[in-house]
């Protein structure tokens, strides 16, 4: 199957007439890449011909041929993810996918019973083909009115945060939401505050450091006070974390300093613990800044309240 005269004949036998309507099969080149996984090569052969259109751009036809001598009930699965593979290529290449012609060439001798397309591997066949052929669906958020969205229940605090999540005003955001929104926001009450919560951390990570407490005092303003306690140990989490994970990365880096001249493995354990206490101690210092109370911040930091005021006294 890799001579030409071979290949020709054969695409010329099986291709469909509207394929061979629009390529040239005097320009059929054998594909060098195999798109087998590893561990089927002794079992399994590939072959992937290319070859040009009748008006000679630079698009092409692929057709990837395999050979089987037994019944494989994934065989189209495999296929499917040869063409995947094909069509990759041509992205990186120049960015416009191939028409691709799979075909198996099967001499077993019991008949041949495997699925021939795609969407009869699915409990739902006709449902997959749909979903996944069609257009695929969009939310397009740019596209909704913030009252349109604002007239939705819970899930309103998803679509409005996201929509407006590119403001440089993160502040003004979170106002707007409270004020737009306050029947999902009774909803997300019910639901232990989970959009909140996590539309909250998602907002953090964007909002700079010298803003995160006018965040905190705007969440517990707006919120019930234990609610917005409960929602700023939420953050106060994440700052220890950061806190903690920054300590970590400062302390390994340290830590491998102080091993050239102590051993490398006792090094890196110091440099790490002084790393947790330092990230712990620049947290609990956010949460002091914040007024948070000292009950809180302490069952947060493992901090005693006693080294909590006089680490408050150094602020």
């Amino acid at each position: 199957m890799e001579n030409d005269i071979a290949a020709r004949e054969f695409l010329d036998e099986y291709l469909p007439v509207e394929v061979k309507n629009i390529i040239d099969l005097n320009t059929i080149k054998v594909q060098k890449e195999s798109y087998i996984e590893p561990n089927l090569t002794k079992r399994l052969s590939d072959i992937v011909y290319s070859v040009n259109t009748k008006d000679n751009e630079k698009a092409f036809i692929y057709i990837a041929a395999e050979h089987q001598s037994s019944v494989d009930q994934l065989m189209v699965f495999r296929l499917w993810k040869y063409m995947l593979l094909l069509a990759e290529k041509h992205l990186k290449d120049d960015g416009k996918l191939p028409l691709i012609f799979p075909i198996v060439v099967y001499a077993g001798k019991a008949k041949y019973t495997a699925p021939r397309n795609l969407w009869a591997l699915f409990d739902y066949p006709e449902l997959a083909k749909e979903l996944m052929t069609e257009d695929h669906a969009l939310l397009d958020l740019q596209a909704m009115s913030d009252e349109d969205i604002a007239k939705k229940k819970h899930i309103a605090l998803f679509e409005y945060v996201m929509k407006h999540v590119h403001m440089r005003d993160m502040l003004k955001l979170w106002e707007n939401v409270f004020d737009k929104l306050p029947h999902a926001v009774i909803i997300d009450k019910e639901y232990g505050y989970f959009y909140i919560s996590n539309l909250l951390w998602y907002i953090d990570r964007k909002l700079p450091e010298d803003k995160r407490d006018e965040l905190s005092s705007l969440i517990i303003e707006h919120l019930p006070k234990s609610d917005g306690e409960q929602i700023m140990r939420t953050v106060a989490d994440s700052y220890r974390d950061e806190g903690i994970q920054i300590g970590i990365s400062q302390g390994i880096e340290q830590g491998i300093e102080q091993g050239i001249e102590q051993g490398i493995e006792q090094g890196i354990e110091q440099g790490i613990e002084q790393g947790i206490e330092q990230g712990i101690e620049q947290s609990a210092i956010k949460m002091l800044k914040q007024n948070l109370d000292l009950k809180l911040i302490a069952s947060i930091t493992g901090f005693s309240q006693e080294e909590l005021l006089k680490l408050k006294h150094k602020i």
